[in-house]
């Protein structure tokens, strides 16, 4: 399997931390809990849900039975993810969360991840569209 390949199995499975990292922020809300997320949040936690639970399908399918169907779902999901991480940076600066200074959960800390996923989510987009990838999902 070529590194190509490898690095849009990673980068995809990658994501599906955000179905739990954003579980922990909506039931902490759900509970009432001081540590929950404000309102604001609530529809880029469920967006976060959603991408992370793709990744694992996802990731699943990739191995599995790559096509041209599911390069275009990837392209879309990887897209639509990109855009929650751009929605979420911003609310960042609107209505800061901080859920666990302790371990680093603070504006800052949210900020460095929503980076970081950026930068896996935008190298993955650029990989979707290189001719060894085209070859994998049989795309002509």
């Amino acid at each position: 399997m070529i590194n190509q390949i490898k690095w849009i199995l990673f980068a995809t499975g990658w994501h599906s931390i955000r179905a739990v990292g954003s579980s922990i922020m909506l039931i902490l809300s759900y509970l009432g809990s001081t540590r929950g997320a404000p309102d604001e949040w609530i529809v880029t936690l469920l967006g976060d849900f959603a991408i992370g639970i793709g990744a694992i399908i996802l990731t699943y399918k990739i191995y599995k039975s790559p096509s041209n169907i599911i390069w275009g779902i990837l392209l879309a999901w990887n897209v639509l993810g990109l855009f929650d991480l751009i929605g979420a940076y911003v609310l960042t600066f609107i209505v800061p969360y901080e859920p666990f200074p302790e371990i680093g959960l603070n504006t800052l800390g949210f900020r460095l991840v929503f980076s970081i996923n950026s930068l896996i989510q935008v190298s993955s987009i650029y990989l979707l569209f290189t001719h060894k990838l085209f070859e994998y999902f049989d795309i002509k």
